[in-house]
């Protein structure tokens, strides 16, 4: 699943992507322990809105917000309207960092 949004040249920019990821497990420390097909076997930690989930079932796993190295939202749906991923968080990582423009060149 892939946020995206609209550039001021009208383009559309690819801003963030959460990965399709296989709950293996939970480690003693509250990580969860997830296979994507891309990255292989990773520990993620969970968002708020990761609510625990038996192991062979799916979740949205994502890189790059500070805090961890992977995090783990909530599980896969039907439906991306209806998933649970930070998008505020996202939005907010990009206005702290100053990241709009670069993210937003048309060059790019």
């Amino acid at each position: 699943m892939i946020a995206i949004v609209t550039a001021p040249d009208g383009g559309e920019v690819v801003l963030w992507r959460w990965y399709d990821a296989v709950v293996l497990g939970y480690s003693e420390d509250g990580r969860v322990r997830l296979w994507e097909p891309a990255h292989g076997e990773v520990l993620a930690q969970p968002r708020p809105s990761h609510v625990q989930q038996a192991p062979g079932s799916r979740a949205y796993a994502s890189a790059g917000l500070p805090g961890a190295q992977w995090w783990v939202a909530g599980r896969v749906m039907a439906s991306p309207d209806d998933a649970e991923v930070e998008l505020d968080a996202v939005a907010a990582l990009y206005t702290d960092n100053n990241l709009w423009p670069a993210a937003l060149r048309a060059d790019t």
